[in-house]
């Protein structure tokens, strides 16, 4: 199995069931998870999946979106973890982060990342209930 296809189905059934906690609890921000390619048409070529946060009223000078995503890179070349991230905004202020460097893909290090993500996934709670970025 490609990676891509790898992370869909390791990550996507705990995104989903996150995204259905996060409705409940905080019903002034909107969830979606996006599943996409990234940087295609370019040496990146990359593949990013996560959780998407936008707060209906964003507090004053703080960006509108929060965002828990793992992306893949190189996936033409030797596929590589690049990041799995809390991130406020774009192009971000990085709210938490479980992996300290890319690291080349394989299924280890997969289950490795997929065992981590309680952690983003509580600093993604956090900062949505703060509503702003750490200053």
């Amino acid at each position: 199995m490609d990676p891509v296809s790898q992370l869909r189905a390791a990550l996507l059934p705990i995104l989903q069931v996150w995204e259905q906690e996060l409705r409940i609890e905080y019903p002034n921000v909107r969830f979606s998870i996006y599943d996409h390619s990234i940087g295609a048409l370019t040496d990146w070529n990359g593949h990013q999946i996560g959780i998407d946060c936008t707060f209906k009223e964003p507090a004053p000078e703080s960006p509108d979106n929060l965002a828990l995503l793992v992306s893949l890179k190189h996936l033409h070349k030797t596929p590589s973890l690049d990041s799995a991230e809390v991130v406020w905004g774009h192009p971000g202020y990085i709210e938490a982060s479980v992996l300290p460097a890319c690291v080349e893909f394989s299924a280890d290090r997969l289950a490795e990342l997929i065992e981590r993500l309680p952690s983003l996934f509580t600093a993604l709670k956090q900062a949505i209930r703060r509503g702003h970025p750490l200053s």
